[in-house]
């Protein structure tokens, strides 16, 4: 079986928090060795207006059979499988470098939303069967989550390459609940090693199979 190329990217450090758990999944993953799969990882700046250069960059250089981007959704509960990105940046709070764009879109000739094409269900579906605690989130919010989510799926399109794209959310880390202050105190958390199960089942699901399953949604 040919190697699949897979790009796996995770965001720096978030200067609204102490901790992005997702930098952590990218060193794991190097290390765990998935069979059959050539694995690429990217950290990505939480700066808006870099976003679209690192990925028009990494297409071209790589051009991976699949693209998975990992973000930290501080209070979700679960492992968030995004199925949607809108065409719109409006952003709650400022980047890294205090850039707070509202109602701009990611690509002004770009269409009103894509949705992602990997096998989100069956990637679900596999977390499930492992014990992770995993749902289909129909969107990928308003910012940088959502933005390198369709950024990807845009260029990757242009370039008529057949990457196959998708996001996926994690909660915080026990560790960063444990030391926040109110109200962060009480937010959900999943321990890191339960992530990187996460992350490892999304990626082989989503190199040995092409076609989702027809199933309910385990979400909203």
């Amino acid at each position: 079986m040919t190697a699949k190329r897979v790009v796996l990217t995770g965001y720096e450090p978030w200067a609204h928090a102490s901790e992005n758990p997702t930098i952590e999944l990218l060193e794991r993953t190097r290390k765990r060795n998935i069979a059959d799969v050539e694995l690429i990882t990217l950290r990505v700046p939480v700066e808006t207006e870099k976003i679209e250069p690192l990925v028009d960059e990494a297409l071209d250089e790589y051009e991976p059979d699949v693209w998975i981007s990992l973000g930290l959704y501080p209070g979700l509960a679960v492992v968030g499988v995004e199925r949607t990105a809108a065409n719109v940046r409006d952003f709650p709070v400022a980047d890294n470098v205090d850039a707070k764009p509202h109602d701009e879109p990611v690509f002004a000739d770009g269409p009103f939303a894509y949705q992602a094409t990997l096998p989100i269900k069956a990637i679900v579906k596999e977390m499930t069967e492992r014990k992770i605690p995993a749902k289909i989130s129909n969107s990928a919010s308003t910012y940088l989550c959502n933005q390198i989510m369709y950024s990807t799926l845009h260029i990757s399109q242009q370039k008529n390459l057949d990457t196959r794209v998708g996001f996926i959310h994690v909660p915080c880390s026990p560790a960063y609940v444990a030391a926040a202050s109110y109200p962060e105190h009480e937010y959900p958390s999943m321990s890191i090693d339960l992530m990187e199960l996460a992350v490892d089942a999304a990626i082989t699901t989503a190199t040995q199979r092409e076609a989702d399953i027809k199933a309910p949604p385990k979400g909203y």
